[in-house]
């Protein structure tokens, strides 16, 4: 009996070690250095390989570079996780949308995308956000500390009955510091995506996105494909604060938020249109155009605001 204890033991660790796939760059590996696009299952531009003991990476310094991992990865059951192991060897101002990380479909060039942002808002704080550096939908993943810190982000990919079902998830690390953010959450994937990862597979994707005049070094040296959900099955929903009315002309009152509270109001594009320090009274937004807004407040989820 404990010799088949033991041999369930080792097939359940066959299985585990069969469901995690790692690169790390390594000549050992069959990595050499040059493009990363010169090496078997990668594709774009701008990437340069540095596999030699000791500097095993990828690296780019230029703004709106892609990496694909064109190894297609077949969701076995709901979740699949995408670690990237990184850092930026210089320091990234506030105000940037750094980079991209999450699925591809398989298709030619970046191809379809399931990803969540990184950016550092106007406070510095690397923030993960939504596609075109709009607000979560729950949750909270971000760093204070980080600048040229060895960083993880850990994405997942979550399917539900169908693409707007499904779910982006992410949290951040920084190893140098033992930081760990809490998670965030984004609603909906591309239908391509979704697709993708039930039948041919999907493949890990990274970009890096503001050009910084060519000083940033964007180095990867790890990343990790897995079957199952790496995260803490642990929830991050922050609180809300409401609205009086929506959609508004001028005027809209807000409760649930304490005097002093800091607001911004961003575009449906992501550029900020204003900021108010909140008083307790009602809040003039007769500037805006018509259109979609967000209005983020520090620790509390972001609301949409519909402006007549």
């Amino acid at each position: 009996m404990k010799n088949f204890y033991t041999l369930i033991v080792a097939i359940v660790f066959s299985v585990a070690l069969q469901a995690q796939t790692t690169v790390d760059f390594t000549e050992s590996e069959g990595y050499v250095q040059g493009p990363l696009n010169d090496n078997a299952n990668w594709g774009g531009a701008n990437w340069i390989v540095y596999p030699a003991a000791g500097t095993e990476r990828a690296e780019t310094t230029g703004g709106y570079s892609w990496a694909r991992w064109a190894e297609p990865f077949v969701v076995s059951g709901t979740e699949i996780t995408f670690d990237v192991h990184f850092k930026f060897n210089v320091d990234i101002p506030s105000g940037k949308l750094v980079s991209r990380f999450g699925f591809n479909d398989g298709g030619a060039n970046s191809g379809n995308v399931a990803n969540i942002q990184l950016s550092t808002l106007n406070d510095g704080i690397l923030t993960v956000r939504a596609q075109n550096n709009l607000p979560v939908s729950s949750g909270n993943a971000a760093l204070a500390d980080f600048q040229q810190d060895d960083l993880i982000i850990s994405t997942v990919l979550t399917l539900g009955a169908d693409a707007a079902s499904s779910t982006i998830s992410a949290k951040l690390v920084n190893v140098t510091d033992n930081i760990t953010s809490e998670i965030a959450v984004i609603d909906g994937i591309s239908a391509a995506v979704f697709g993708a990862a039930t039948t041919g597979g999907v493949s890990g994707f990274i970009h890096a996105q503001d050009n910084l005049g060519g000083t940033r070094g964007f180095l990867v040296d790890k990343v990790v494909m897995t079957q199952g959900n790496t995260l803490s099955v642990k929830s991050y929903a922050r609180p809300t604060f409401s609205l009086s009315q929506n959609p508004v002309d001028d005027i809209v009152q807000l409760t649930g938020l304490d005097k002093g509270s800091y607001i911004s109001i961003y575009s449906i594009t992501g550029a900020k249109a204003s900021s108010h320090t909140y008083n307790g009274n009602s809040l003039n937004v007769g500037h805006l155009n018509t259109g979609v807004y967000f209005l983020e407040t520090p620790g509390f989820a972001a609301k949409k605001l519909l402006k007549r």
